[in-house]
């Protein structure tokens, strides 16, 4: 049976569960957190945080499981869709949270 978390839910859970995240993968879950319907691709978070393109692309990978430094069991984030990107109007891919994500201990202070 599929069901989706409660808003109330997720921020609680991200402020009180998670184990320790660092500060820029905070602001991009965020994003999410405050917007759990949306998908997002790079460049619509860079939009949204005010940062370059640069600074969002590793906080990505990183929330996807995939950076050998800061491994993860379930990715934070996956792929939704590729779509337009609502920034630069080329296809890209869109980020969502993980539906399956097994809470693992990550916590956001």
């Amino acid at each position: 049976m599929k069901t989706r978390m409660q808003d109330t839910s997720l921020r609680a859970y991200f402020s009180d569960v998670l184990p320790n995240i660092n500060e820029k993968q905070i602001e991009i879950l965020r994003v999410f957190i405050d917007n759990p319907t949306m998908t997002f691709t790079n460049m619509e978070l860079a939009e949204d945080l005010g940062w370059s393109i640069n600074r969002v692309t590793p906080r990505v990978y990183e929330l996807r499981g995939r950076d050998k430094r800061f491994p993860m069991k379930d990715p934070i984030l996956i792929e939704s869709r590729r779509c337009l990107c609502r920034v630069t109007k080329h296809r890209a891919i869109a980020w969502q949270l993980n539906p399956y994500w097994k809470p693992g201990g990550y916590k956001i202070d």
